[in-house]
């Protein structure tokens, strides 16, 4: 399953219009996401979806549930099915721009990456969205029961995302910068 993975994502990067159909991906989810987003405040009690909340404590879940309502169920649901997508389209694009500019930076490398499937782990920030989104999801349905557990691991689970996110997309600017660079190179010496 990971080599395949890997393996798609190879192959999207060597593909300007499969990466064109990531990109689209992403870029459509996330304007649907921001939609959602600017409506919410409007049907709670000012607030925006807890996904958004990159300072969000556990507790804080259940105070803001109190100001839900029935339109910021319905809509939080929407957001929780686009909220699937976003990071996967999100995550391969990412690992497709890896994947290209460490080819054009060092084809030794870059062979070298696809056959231990390295290009897998630029989706470890969506495997904790992921995360996220089933412990939120779990406490919105369970509500006014107060599932603590899940809302401390939806927490845990965003700071694993923004923290994993941070890293990937430092790496990504790296190998885009290097694989930029080496590129130029041999387009200046005529190689």
């Amino acid at each position: 399953m990971i080599s395949r993975i890997n393996q798609f994502i190879i192959i999207c990067s060597q593909s300007w219009w499969k990466f064109l159909l990531i990109f689209l991906g992403q870029f459509g989810t996330m304007r649907i996401l921001t939609s959602i987003t600017e409506e919410f405040p409007l049907v709670t009690a000012g607030d925006v979806p807890f996904d958004m909340q990159n300072t969000l404590q556990s507790g804080q879940i259940f105070n803001q549930l109190e100001g839900y309502t029935e339109r910021a169920f319905d809509l939080y649901m929407r957001f929780q099915a686009v909220d699937y997508f976003f990071p996967l389209f999100a995550g391969l694009l990412l690992a497709t721009i890896c994947a290209f500019s460490l080819r054009m930076a060092s084809p030794r490398l870059y062979t070298a990456a696809g056959e231990k499937n390295l290009f897998v782990l630029l989706l470890i920030p969506t495997v904790f969205d992921w995360l996220e989104n089933l412990n939120l999801l779990y406490v919105v349905s369970a509500w006014p029961n107060q599932a603590e557990l899940a809302a401390k691991l939806a927490v845990a689970a965003k700071m694993a995302k923004l923290g994993s996110t941070g890293l990937a997309m430092l790496v990504t600017l790296a190998l885009l910068l290097w694989g930029t660079s080496q590129w130029l190179s041999r387009r200046v010496r005529g190689t």
